[in-house]
């Protein structure tokens, strides 16, 4: 058999009796280029402020299991305080990220506190094993988001340096700090930010994660089972102010 690469065998032969059965040319994606039908993807909640976004996620998240808090940026250090505790303290891990800083959160990302003891991202391949330990060890995780899509629910992650997919799915608890700013209405806002961010020449992080909610699974009998494969309870805190 002819093989046309290395995965694909007979493709041309295949497609070539094909337009001889239908009587048709073979077409150039490059003078007929894709013209959807309807620009639903970006018309879909175009236009909501930011507040009507939120509430469009407030009305979707209990779906997923998932829950919203709602700060400011002068409390949010005292919310995630509070969240830690009602999760029962133990061992906290944050993703080493300057968003802190700019939060105001440097203090609490560094320092211990009642009932709990915080942990950070080490940046370096020389850590990996070491992050992934003290992230499995970990009772709650605390990492931004880089966007919420209201439509699902959904966070979206990117990894970086300063943080591995196994910050995120490891911990027994989750919160996610998202500013009101990054609240987008679905997946097509978040997508065409990375595609800019690509065609400008910008890097981006080796993967890029939806989130929605705790780790759920359903056996044969529809029994559904939270974190089994991932943190059994996840909130987003939304700053309001930001």
């Amino acid at each position: 058999m002819s093989e046309t690469n290395d995965l694909i065998q007979n493709r041309e032969p295949f497609l070539q009796n094909l337009r001889e059965r239908l009587n048709i040319e073979r077409a150039d994606v490059r003078t007929h280029p894709f013209q959807p039908v309807n620009d639903l993807p970006h018309e879909t909640l175009a236009g909501l402020s930011q507040e009507e976004l939120l509430e469009v996620a407030k009305k979707r998240v209990p779906f997923i299991n998932a829950e919203i808090v709602e700060t400011t940026e002068a409390d949010l250090a005292e919310t995630l305080k509070k969240l830690v505790a009602e999760y029962g303290g133990g061992e906290v891990m944050t993703s080493t990220d300057e968003r802190f800083a700019d939060f105001g959160l440097a203090d609490f990302q560094g320092q211990d506190g009642d009932g709990y003891t915080m942990h950070q991202w080490k940046v370096g391949e020389e850590y990996r094993e070491e992050n992934i330990a003290t992230a499995q060890g970990s009772n709650v995780a605390i990492a931004f988001a880089e966007f919420l899509l209201a439509e699902s629910g959904s966070i979206v992650v990117e990894s970086t340096p300063g943080q591995g997919r196994t910050l995120h799915f490891l911990p027994t608890h989750y919160l996610s700090i998202v500013p009101m700013s990054k609240i987008v209405a679905r997946t097509t806002q978040f997508a065409d930010f990375y595609q800019e961010k690509l065609e400008r020449g910008e890097k981006i992080g080796s993967d890029v994660n939806i989130i929605s909610g705790p780790s759920n699974s359903g056996d044969i009998e529809m029994v559904l089972v939270t974190g089994l494969h991932g943190p059994i309870e996840v909130k987003y805190v939304v700053v309001k102010d930001r």
